[in-house]
């Protein structure tokens, strides 16, 4: 187990302006799958959210039906989290006594984990035959929760660790365009002097200023509605994947 000292979300809401565009666009695309993808056929289907924190999604997986199970590195403020443990390390025996789950949730989780191998081989035990595995992870982001963050997956990563343990891939989507990473990287960053002459601090403060202009606009949807900005680079990987 590792400790933080970051906050908890309590529901999917934005906490800071790099928040505004990955945010509210995993709220949606969760929103839009889990009805779609997590519906089951067993009488008592059962899922595990891992990496819960305060358990944002916790309603939305028992209107559906199932019983909740919840797995994260620490305990929440709420007291609410069933197994502490880390999903990259061997399981304890009260998570593997819980038994299996026909579908496991796993929100910007990933990106935190140090061993994948360990993560995918856990994910893998811990479904039922034809189970779903529901990941989301960042590819654009700045560092968070530091210092463990450690990776910035591509589609082809999740493609090769669903193919080394038997995960079929159901969906997948790169998220976000170009104007969302544009606003991410501008919500995340500020200008600087580079010495006290009063060119350089005119200089930022103009840059300053654009950056916040042309973020509002962004937050607005503004630009969005005259043109897309394409290129490969996005913000989210949303895989669902069947054992």
């Amino acid at each position: 187990m590792f400790s933080t000292n970051y906050v908890r979300r309590k529901d999917y809401g934005t906490a800071s302006p790099q928040d505004e565009f990955i945010v509210s666009l995993l709220r949606h695309h969760i929103e839009e799958i889990l009805p779609t993808y997590a519906k089951s056929s067993s009488l008592n289907p059962r899922a595990l959210d891992v990496g819960c924190g305060s358990q944002p999604f916790r309603k939305n997986l028992e209107i559906l039906g199932y019983t909740y199970t919840s797995i994260d590195a620490e305990q929440n403020p709420e007291n609410s989290v069933d197994v502490v443990c880390r999903i990259d390390q061997p399981l304890p025996s009260e998570a593997i006594a819980n038994g299996t789950f026909d579908f496991i949730l796993c929100t910007e989780v990933m990106e935190h984990v140090v061993d994948w191998n360990m993560a995918f081989s856990n994910f893998s035990q811990l479904l039922t035959p034809e189970g779903r595995l529901f990941i989301t992870c960042p590819y654009f982001y700045p560092l968070h929760e530091e210092p463990y963050d450690f990776w910035r997956a591509t589609p082809y990563t999740l493609q090769h660790f669903g193919n080394k343990f038997g995960l079929k891939i159901l969906y997948q989507v790169n998220a976000g365009d170009g104007w969302d990473v544009l606003g991410t990287l501008l919500g995340s960053i500020y200008s600087e002097p580079k010495s006290h002459s009063l060119g350089d601090r005119i200089l930022s403060k103009v840059i300053s200023l654009c950056q916040k202009v042309v973020l509002k606009l962004l937050l607005a949807r503004f630009l969005q509605r005259f043109a897309h900005l394409k290129g490969k680079l996005y913000l989210a990987n949303i895989v669902v994947f069947e054992k």
